[in-house]
């Protein structure tokens, strides 16, 4: 670990810092989830017997000209707010563009910790939650091969490692559920509900089975774990032609994705499909690029234990595209365009997932369905 400027620059923010508490629920926060944004964040909570530390990857074109902004408060509809003291800030790695910092924070009765960043006349704001409901986060983590916390919610590498303890329990469990149901259809269980398929305990480095998610705790009287989906190295892309055949699913009628299935040819059917839909190789092409960019993107933003095209949200975006406006509370998350759509994701806690995003469905939204995806097969939106 190492000191740069940067680090000189956050610390005076952190102490310097002296707002208002910021009504969460009317901050516009598109931007997390656009991935040509100028920024890009991401973090893990952990909570260790000091305090908290909050893992926070950075990345952006000109990182060093960015401002910082931290505050603790007691919601995302707070009216009061807390001062964070002195703290420590160690930089775990710097490269071209992004920076990944470790920041360590006393105890805080505080559930939110907001971010501020600024650079000239823009303004971004970051939501970090400080507690899992009423529970803490756990005190356990994982580790790349460099040693550096892994952030996201899958692991798509053969080299890893846990931190935290010095041997875990982990529950391993078979990801075979469906997509998500389209919004006109009636809501189905959200929790899974399924059996562990088997239980272990292993030392600081461990093999976990592709298209299985993992949930790892401390030991068996631990509340809380860290869920991990393992998944191909390639993740969040999709390559195999049965992945692409399957992500396909908002795209293609019951009748197309059988009579695909059943072919003798799976390529053929498959490329059958792009052409006879886009008329075009060329609009084809295009068609296929957008589609399974947006793919990407929905499993990089919004895996749990399955993967980010298969949640609720991963379908909308997907097939709705990026909203004009997001906002969040503790308890949902509205989606606005400027069409008029408007979208509203419920909070539910699960012992998989801590904050889980399910969609008000309803019978008013499949006129809205349909004419979305005729749109996305014509090609409109090329």
């Amino acid at each position: 670990m190492f000191k740069h400027r940067f680090l000189f620059g956050l610390i005076i923010v952190l102490l310097g810092f002296s707002a208002n508490a910021i009504n969460f629920t009317r901050v516009n926060i598109a931007w997390q989830y656009d991935p040509n944004a100028d920024l890009k964040l991401s973090h893990r909570v952990v909570r260790v017997e000091e305090g908290i530390y909050v893992f926070m990857q950075i990345a952006a074109d000109s990182i060093n000209d960015w401002q910082y902004e931290f505050l603790a408060q007691s919601g995302y509809e707070s009216e009061d707010h807390k001062l964070i003291e002195a703290t420590r800030i160690d930089t775990l790695k710097e490269v071209t563009g992004e920076i990944m910092i470790k920041i360590s924070l006393e105890f805080l009765e505080e559930k939110l910790l907001v971010v501020k960043i600024s650079q000239l006349e823009k303004f971004y704001y970051y939501d970090i939650n400080l507690a899992v409901g009423n529970l803490s986060f756990p005190s356990i983590y994982p580790l790349d091969s460099d040693g550096l916390p892994i952030l996201t919610n899958y692991i798509n590498r053969s080299e890893f490692s846990w931190k935290g303890n010095s041997t875990f329990l982990a529950r391993q469990y078979q990801e075979s559920f469906p997509p998500a149901d389209p919004p006109m259809a009636d809501m189905s269980l959200l929790a899974p509900q399924i059996d562990v398929d088997t239980s272990f305990i292993f030392g600081d480095s461990v093999n976990f089975l592709e298209n299985h998610f993992y949930v790892v705790q401390k030991d068996s009287l631990s509340t809380v774990g860290v869920t991990m989906l393992k998944v191909p190295p390639y993740f969040p892309e999709y390559r195999q032609l049965g992945e692409l055949v399957e992500s396909m699913l908002y795209l293609t009628s019951e009748q197309e994705r059988k009579s695909m299935l059943k072919s003798r040819n799976l390529k053929q059917s498959f490329d059958s499909f792009w052409m006879n839909t886009y008329s075009t190789k060329s609009r084809a092409r295009n068609a296929i690029r957008k589609y399974y960019d947006l793919i990407e993107n929905a499993n990089n933003m919004f895996t749990d234990f399955k993967p980010g095209w298969k949640t609720d949200r991963g379908m909308m975006y997907i097939t709705f595209g990026l909203p004009d406006e997001v906002y969040r509370s503790a308890n949902a998350e509205e989606w606005y365009y400027d069409d008029g759509k408007a979208f509203e994701f419920t909070v539910i806690s699960t012992f998989f997932a801590s904050r889980t995003y399910s969609l008000r469905r309803s019978k008013d939204l499949e006129e809205q369905w349909y004419t979305q995806i005729a749109t996305m097969r014509r090609g409109v939106n090329e």
